[in-house]
């Protein structure tokens, strides 16, 4: 059973308008996580992050232990607590958030870590996982990539650029910029590199990600178009785009198409067949309220869609 690590934090998500708010998990790499293990129950997906030992990191931990996800990395901080964010959705589907997470237990996860970190096929972060660190531990998670991908291990990264998780945007691009060097297959959003390099094209993006030794890189522009750029050669896949009426939240819209990704890949199947199955996922997603689907709807579709 091959085992992928992801790094990052999930957090209580709180969604509604007032007085009374829906109350769910979620975090950009959680998410990716526990699509990618619906994805593929063959392989062990293992969150590795930090909680609190309130009730509601306890409810995490259960809602983890249902989505058959490896929880043996989550540590508990004895003076730290879940961060939560509050959602609320535009008629289009688009979201705008709060975030209440700078005395999370996730931000401390490399200054307390005490587990042992073994050696998976596969490990997993993103600009969020970076930008929610301080610099010393930024540079522990560094170190923790190197060691493991000189023994082996594919390194993986999504860009999820977030600006107001970071002070400037020099700041972000150095980080983004190790990140690239470190990573093998990277998940760059032509909108993240509008916002952070200023490149205006997945042509842009493309002779950017070329001074970095990347072996695999897919950069998706929103409803558009997936390029996959892969051994010197570039494959465009065109994406049926969802009506805008059967939109319902865009949240989790790339997160779920990683993991599924890496899930089809993962199977052996081809490059266009992975993104398109990726494209679908996250097409059903943005057709549900929240960054998880309920998982008796997402396994009837899988298995309506073999």
């Amino acid at each position: 059973m091959a085992q992928i690590i992801l790094f990052g934090e999930c957090m209580l998500e709180l969604t509604g308008d007032g007085p009374t708010y829906h109350k769910s998990f979620a975090g950009d790499t959680y998410n990716t996580a526990v699509y990618l293990k619906r994805c593929s129950q063959k392989a062990d997906v293992c969150y590795l992050t930090s909680v609190g030992k309130e009730p509601l990191s306890t409810e995490l931990l259960t809602e983890m232990e249902k989505e058959q996800i490896n929880t043996s990395l989550v540590q508990r901080s004895d003076d730290r607590h879940l961060g939560l964010y509050l959602v609320h959705t535009a008629l289009s589907g688009e979201r705008f958030f709060s975030y209440y997470r700078k005395d999370s237990a996730a931000t401390q996860t490399f200054n307390k870590l005490t587990k042992k970190i073994p050696t998976p096929e596969m490990f997993y972060f993103s600009g969020i996982s970076i930008a929610i660190l301080d610099d010393p531990q930024r540079d522990a998670l560094f170190k923790l990539i190197g060691s493991l991908k000189t023994k082996g291990t594919r390194i993986v990264f999504d860009t999820n650029y977030r600006p107001t998780l970071w002070s400037d945007e020099a700041r972000a691009r150095q980080w983004t910029d190790t990140a690239y060097k470190a990573a093998d297959l990277v998940f760059a959003g032509l909108e993240d590199h509008q916002l952070l390099y200023h490149h205006n094209s997945i042509l842009d993006v493309s002779a950017y990600m070329n001074d970095f030794t990347i072996s695999r890189l897919v950069i998706k522009n929103g409803p558009g178009s997936v390029t996959v750029v892969a051994n010197n050669k570039s494959l465009d896949v065109p994406i049926t785009a969802v009506p805008s009426a059967e939109v319902v939240d865009t949240t989790a819209a790339g997160d779920s198409f990683n993991g599924a990704f890496i899930a089809a890949e993962m199977a052996g199947h081809s490059l266009t067949d992975t993104v398109l199955f990726a494209a679908q996922v996250a097409s059903k997603v943005i057709k549900h309220k929240g960054a998880i689907v309920e998982r008796e709807i997402f396994a009837n579709w899988l298995k309506e869609s073999g």
